[in-house]
């Protein structure tokens, strides 16, 4: 065997594997981008019956997403702190 063909040849699998890794972790953070794009979008208002009055005592201001004066972590803004929708959770 020629002393040349190992060196080229574990060289080449050097790059094999460091490609490889590359691609990976590539694909990696664009899986992580597209799922943390995911967690991040909001229901929209009307798909959780959202109403601007509270609902058998329960409103946006006891809910444990609501975000004073008129933000909600899961539903998009505004919203008001008397209001209610279907993913209330009492805080």
């Amino acid at each position: 065997m020629n002393s040349v063909s190992i060196p080229a040849r574990r060289l080449a699998s050097r790059r094999r594997v460091l490609g490889l890794a590359a691609g990976a972790m590539a694909f990696g953070g664009v899986s992580a981008a597209g799922l943390a794009a995911a967690a991040a979008a909001k229901a929209t208002q009307k798909s959780v019956d959202y109403q601007s009055h509270p609902k058998a005592g329960k409103g946006c201001n006891t809910c444990n997403a609501f975000q004073p004066p008129s933000k909600c972590k899961t539903v998009e803004s505004p919203v008001e702190a008397g209001g209610w929708c279907s993913q209330y959770k009492k805080s």
